[in-house]
């Protein structure tokens, strides 16, 4: 294997992600939710119109850089199981995921762009679509974070606890997706419940997983009787 470090970067982009997305969710503050009155939410989005505008690039830049992350840890799961197609199941729920955040940071900046000279029915509508795919990301991040900790179980790339955590967040997102039903109350779509609990908790899985990637400390792949440095 000729020596690349492209694992390596793909975890600063992981860790990049993390820091673009957690500044991206609460450097605006804390948003209300569809559950609060009309003018609560304008209001809010009239006073916090720089730091949403702000915010909607970091989460724009955000989404290239997971699926950088994913590509990276795909490669990596590939060469240890090639017969396997969990790789391709974590690059294309990357993809899923990536869009999705880009499509969403647009709704968030169409919503804060306009606001001070527009109907605040148009503003209303935006944000409830902003709120809702937020939520609706869950179903989507699932599927990649799944996809990694059966890999991690499978090909041992990164300690067994990594894939039981990626396993976790996996159900948690995919809870968290259920808010859409809910109206009002903690279970409210954009909640911080149901969006920033999962938020958190994938960031901690792709922390740890970054950590040992920016390191390449992963296990040696085995040719025959030889062992070959991980990238």
């Amino acid at each position: 294997m000729t020596e690349r470090h492209e694992l390596r970067w793909g975890g600063f982009a992981g860790l990049a992600f993390v820091v673009l997305a957690l500044l991206g969710r609460f450097l605006p503050g804390n948003p209300p939710t569809v559950g609060d009155s009309d003018s609560t939410i304008t209001s809010w989005i009239a006073d916090n119109r720089t730091m949403l505008l702000l915010s909607s690039l970091m989460w724009a830049a955000a989404a290239g850089l997971i699926i950088w992350f994913a590509a990276a840890f795909a490669e990596a799961m590939r060469e240890r199981a090639e017969r396997s197609d969990v790789h391709l199941a974590l690059l294309a729920g990357s993809v899923l995921v990536g869009g999705a955040i880009f499509v969403n940071a647009g709704l968030t900046a169409a919503s804060a762009f306009g606001v001070d000279g527009r109907d605040a029915g148009i503003t209303l509508m935006l944000f409830e679509l902003s709120a809702v795919t937020t939520t609706m990301i869950g179903f989507a991040a699932a599927l990649p974070l799944a996809a990694a900790g059966m890999g991690v179980l499978r090909t041992r790339v990164m300690p067994n606890w990594l894939g039981y955590l990626a396993l976790l967040a996996a159900v948690v997102s995919f809870l968290g997706a259920f808010g859409v039903f809910a109206t009002s109350g903690a279970f409210v779509a954009g909640g911080m419940l149901m969006t920033t609990v999962p938020l958190l908790l994938s960031a901690v899985w792709i922390i740890c997983a970054g950590g040992y990637m920016v390191r390449e400390h992963l296990p040696e792949l085995t040719t025959g009787e030889s062992a070959v440095p991980q990238m």
